[in-house]
């Protein structure tokens, strides 16, 4: 979905967390940390910056990702614009620009004072790299989980846990390889290296901490809705240039361009395509694949505008992919159904291939010249092939609920769709940030509608972070404790960096001896507010 703004010039300003910070120490033995991360996502980068704000650069924090650099599906995967949604909130943090038009400010609005809402990827990976180094947050790039070691947690201790609830006390990491197929897997002559902590948080895509665990509660997919269990349809982002944004744009009702403080250029349209007989023929006959009404993000910050579209490379996000599902990895085949599941669609890694194969196909190009401004669209080659992002763009994989029955239908969680669409007030004492955005599904399978109409913002309660049986694991990424529906607005960056930086903040406190994660108490979830509010976060409609 397009943006309907790009937030401007008052961006520029950063909130400046940093001020008479302490570096961070050591972690107090080898392997051993306060707090450890998982995933490389803008969502685990906020949690990462904010957890060091909120301790004053004290504590010992360590990123475990498995891409090769930070920023995962938007800087790796090369979807290269935040989802940011026009909306003015009654109430700014101080430092917010008066003007600032988004439901969410923090990290995001840092994120865009410095990027923009459109960047190019390479950006994005040199920045993150920058402020994880500068708050001396350790960072694992090409590493994954190879097992995680929970134990009965202590009712009322520490986090405040829950009878029958777990802790993490422990997860083993192995670097990535290629194979000869190029796919990352684990390195087989390298040892299982141990790693403990006091809070992990699982900020992934995939939600692989939570599900090697053993202790997870909750759904995949859309599983609450349907039992079918389908995941939402992935996208690969790949290249054009020689796109005419002018003759592109024509009802500014659905399509429309603009350019970013920084000059980087953003393009969205392609509804036509709802009448063009051969894209439609090729959403009814092309497997797997289908074309939607585009989101085009320019590599690069030009300052050309719409005359200058035809010479700029364009990140386009259009091609739809269904049956992937995020639980599986190359690494994992052979590992079992907890890990590789039987059932499901195909492996990410698999379904990149085939739509690598299907971009190059001729008539790839000869479809999307038919859309229009697209007449002279050339793919860009590297090598000979089509540039494409290095891994998916994965919508959808689990989600953990508070209470999950297959065999009666019954599912109960911290956010739902009735809190996303009127039923929030519910939510608000317990209140860590606003959400907002289209339920833009992108469907499930062919034939169904991509996207819902968008509302109005809501209140998102903190127990989205938390799950009924892991008392010391936070929860920022794609496993978070939201139903399928409310998931298809949750899903988009601008909603996770608010996460990232409520988990990272509470990760912060509980190591201060200040917050019990599992079941905080009214002052202790009043003292997160208070601190949110201080770093930026709005709170208020």
């Amino acid at each position: 979905m397009k943006n309907r703004i790009l937030l401007g010039s008052a961006l520029a300003f950063a909130l400046s967390l940093s001020a008479g910070m302490a570096v961070n120490r050591p972690a107090s033995a080898p392997g051993n940390y306060d707090i450890v991360i998982y995933g490389g996502g803008p969502q685990a980068v906020s949690t990462a910056l904010q957890a060091s704000a909120t301790t004053e650069g004290r504590a010992s924090i360590l990123m475990i990702v498995p891409e090769r650099a930070p920023g995962s599906i938007m800087s790796v995967g090369r979807q290269n614009l935040f989802d940011v949604n026009y909306y003015r909130a009654s109430k700014l943090p101080e430092g917010i620009d008066p003007k600032y038009e988004g439901s969410q400010a923090g990290s995001l609005y840092r994120f865009l004072g410095d990027l923009t809402a459109v960047f190019p990827p390479e950006k994005m990976e040199a920045y993150f790299r920058t402020k994880l180094a500068e708050k001396r947050v350790q960072v694992r790039y090409d590493t994954d989980l190879v097992k995680v070691t929970t134990r009965p947690a202590a009712a009322g201790a520490g986090e405040n846990a829950a009878a029958g609830s777990h802790r993490v006390s422990s997860v083993e990491l192995k670097p990535l390889v290629r194979n000869a197929d190029g796919h990352a897997v684990f390195d087989e002559t390298a040892p299982g290296e141990p790693v403990s902590a006091q809070v992990f948080v699982d900020a992934s895509e995939t939600g692989r901490l939570v599900r090697l665990s053993g202790q997870h509660v909750g759904t995949v997919g859309r599983e609450d809705q349907n039992p079918d269990a389908r995941q939402m349809a992935a996208t690969l982002m790949f290249k054009v240039r020689g796109v005419d944004a002018q003759k592109a744009v024509k009802d500014w009702s659905l399509e429309g361009f603009t350019m970013s403080p920084k000059g980087s250029f953003q393009l969205w349209g392609g509804y036509e395509m709802r009448q063009l007989n051969a894209l439609q023929q090729y959403a009814e006959s092309a497997g797997p694949f289908r074309l939607k009404p585009y989101n085009a993000g320019e590599d690069g910050y030009s300052g050309a505008g719409a005359p200058g579209s035809p010479r700029m490379e364009l990140w386009m996000n259009m091609l739809l992919i269904y049956d992937v599902d995020a639980r599986k990895a190359a690494r994992d085949r052979g590992a079992g159904e907890a890990l590789y599941p039987s059932g499901g669609g195909t492996e990410p890694e698999l379904a990149r291939e085939e739509a690598v194969r299907e971009i190059a196909k001729p008539e790839f190009l000869s479809l999307l010249r038919q859309l229009k401004g697209f007449e002279q669209a050339e793919l860009v080659l590297v090598d000979g092939k089509p540039e494409v992002g290095e891994i998916l763009y994965l919508r959808e994989s689990i989600h953990t609920a508070q209470v999950a029955d297959p065999a009666t239908r019954t599912y109960r969680f911290a956010l739902d769709r009735e809190g996303v669409t009127g039923g929030d007030t519910k939510y608000y004492e317990r209140r860590i940030g606003l959400g907002y955005y289209h339920f833009d599904s992108n469907s499930y399978k062919k034939g169904e509608s991509l996207s819902n109409p968008i509302g109005k913002p809501w209140y998102v309660p903190y127990d989205v972070l938390v799950g009924p049986k892991l008392s010391n694991v936070l929860l920022p990424g794609y496993a978070a404790n939201i139903d399928s529906y409310a998931w298809t607005a949750m899903r988009v960056y601008p909603n996770l960096i608010m996460l990232g930086d409520a988990a990272g903040t509470a990760a912060g406190l509980a190591v201060k001896g200040e917050f019990s994660l599992h079941r905080p108490e009214p002052e202790q979830l009043h003292r997160l507010q208070q601190t949110l509010f201080r770093q930026g976060a709005i709170l208020d409609k």
